[in-house]
């Protein structure tokens, strides 16, 4: 009971600077974006406010979560069409005005939870130690004028003591209500709506069915280059190696031996295609010694010289570990084609949110972009299947960066 307590109480105190930034800054932007409407300022003034507000409710979603109270994220849809139709677009999104409702009423709740959490406190300690301020010369209690002030023959500090334990009693309770009181409301108004989680469904169904074109497509693409590269190179081994064990049946030694060269040759090519088509393929080691080991060994064959940071504490989901390893093969694939780099680096971590965070960064010139049919987009499908994202930045050069949830 004393941890929930101190974590409540530290929750409702800490709550007050949060509320008055909320609402400062709501009522401001909201203010501001009204009155310049007129001359089309005030619209991205007014988009800017919203998403503040989004900003301030996240802020809000994860201060509840450490107090235990778990919230759904609510992440803002991606929008089509053309800027004007986007930026209408965040203005008919109610989550965002449920953000901007909560900053507004999150303030009045506060005040009077933050003052009675405080009250509670300051008559708890006050009470319980009044009497060590009596003993103090010059010092008098408020306590001991009212009594005498009521001609009741009770000392000020017998008050003082009786005021602190009850409030110590009740503390808890007290607390706990204030905190349900804020948290209840974050429940209410912060919560995924019925549209959002539609909207969120049909998201992912989506993706999915992305996620299904885009292995139906590498399934054909690694069929493909099998039949195109080593099935035909193995082919036209087993023609030489026929016709080396035909000169070697007519004597013709010098030939043959030509020919099993030649053969030697072709079987060294064909180990090469297998690796390198290996890669688009989930490697044992993945499954056997986690994705640190598995990234490991891509960097080793890789072209160009490679550093691997793995910072995971912890080791992420098979689903998400071969997501982040095909990022990774394609990233270091592209950039030993494309980018004209001397050094590539791969980072592998947590965000903010504890989920699987993939950096894959070179020094190269750049210009990686996400083609429709190409490699790159069919990891983005996948890895949006897997409720993550993928982008590609960095200046100069390139940096691929994937989130996962763990």
């Amino acid at each position: 009971m004393i941890g929930r307590t101190l974590w409540d109480s530290a929750y409702v105190l800490s709550s007050l600077p949060f509320a008055i930034a909320s609402f400062v800054v709501i009522v401001t932007g909201l203010s501001l974006a009204a009155g310049l409407v007129i001359i089309w300022v005030g619209i991205p003034i007014g988009i800017a406010t919203l998403y503040a507000a989004y900003g301030f409710a996240s802020v809000e979603r994860v201060r509840l979560r450490m107090r235990g109270t778990h919230i759904d994220w609510v992440k803002q849809p991606r929008r089509e069409g053309s800027v004007w139709r986007r930026m209408l677009g965040v203005f008919a999104d109610a989550g965002l005005w449920r953000a901007v409702l909560h900053g507004v009423v999150i303030l009045p709740v506060v005040c009077v939870t933050w003052s009675v959490v405080l009250t509670w406190w300051a008559m708890a300690a006050g009470g319980l130690t009044g009497w060590i301020w009596e003993s103090f010369g010059g010092v008098d209690s408020g306590a001991k004028a009212l009594m005498a002030l009521l001609r009741v023959p009770v000392a000020g500090w017998v008050f003082d003591l009786v005021v602190g334990i009850l409030a110590v009693v009740t503390l808890p309770w007290v607390v706990r209500g204030c905190a349900a009181a804020q948290a209840a409301l974050g429940k209410a108004l912060l919560s995924p709506t019925r549209g959002s989680l539609e909207r969120r469904i049909t998201q992912l169904a989506h993706a999915r069915e992305q996620l299904g074109q885009a292995e139906s497509g590498a399934l054909r693409r690694l069929e493909r280059d099998l039949h195109d590269g080593p099935q035909q190179t193995l082919i036209r081994l087993g023609m030489d190696l026929a016709a080396a064990e035909r000169r070697l049946a007519e004597g013709d030694v010098g030939a043959a031996t030509t020919l099993v060269a030649g053969a030697r040759q072709m079987v060294d090519s064909v180990i090469q295609a297998l690796r390198a088509l290996s890669r688009s393929i989930a490697p044992p080691i993945l499954a056997e010694r986690g994705l640190e080991a598995a990234l490991l060994a891509a960097a080793s064959t890789s072209a160009i010289p490679v550093t691997v940071r793995y910072t995971l504490s912890a080791e992420p989901s098979q689903a998400a570990a071969t997501a982040a390893y095909y990022v990774a093969c394609e990233s270091l694939a592209n950039a030993a084609k494309h980018s004209g780099a001397s050094r590539v680096e791969i980072f592998v971590g947590a965000d903010d949110e504890d989920r699987l965070l993939l950096e894959v960064s070179d020094d190269g010139h750049g210009g990686a972009t996400i083609l429709p049919g190409h490699g790159l987009a069919g990891l983005r499908d996948r890895i949006c299947a897997l409720d993550g994202r993928l982008s590609i930045g960095g200046t100069p050069g390139t940096r691929i960066t994937a989130v996962l949830p763990m």
